[in-house]
């Protein structure tokens, strides 16, 4: 009797591995868009509008897992190119946090990893005064997505 139930017991085991529980698997992605600042004029306020709906986001909050600022300062074809203008970055904004990643064939210099975007807009300013003038702001989003 205690083989049979040794039996099963591992049947259901072997059953239980082979099948897997079912659960879907995940792949996480990384998608890159420049943000667009713009000028905030304020017009005076001659009425209050109720319809107004807030800009629809991109991206299904469900399938969102953090949302960060980068602050792009240059972008090369060569290698070699980046990582001169990278030292030379460093150099002149004094920190470590200038880094360069490949994408594509592309090689972005960037600088910094804020999770508020009002903290990354103020860096970016100063680093326009500093001289990187086409310096702009990149929301990296990363998202879970389902393998199928």
């Amino acid at each position: 009797m205690k083989n049979i139930l040794k039996r099963f017991a591992l049947l259901g085991v072997a059953i239980l591995v082979y099948s897997g529980c079912n659960s879907p698997t995940y792949e996480i992605i990384e998608v890159e868009e420049p943000v667009e600042i713009k000028e905030e004029t304020k017009p005076p306020v001659t009425e209050i509008k109720e319809d107004i709906k807030p800009p629809e986001n991109k991206f299904n909050e469900k399938t969102v897992i953090s949302r960060n600022y980068v602050i792009q300062i240059g972008a090369f074809n060569d290698e070699e190119n980046a990582t001169k203008f990278t030292r030379n970055a460093k150099e002149r904004i004094g920190g470590d946090d200038v880094t360069f990643k490949e994408t594509d064939g592309l090689y972005k210099v960037r600088l910094g990893t804020f999770a508020v975007k009002s903290e990354a807009l103020e860096l970016l300013m100063k680093i326009k005064e500093l001289g990187f003038t086409d310096s702009f702001l990149v929301e990296i989003t990363y998202l879970k997505q389902e393998n199928k």
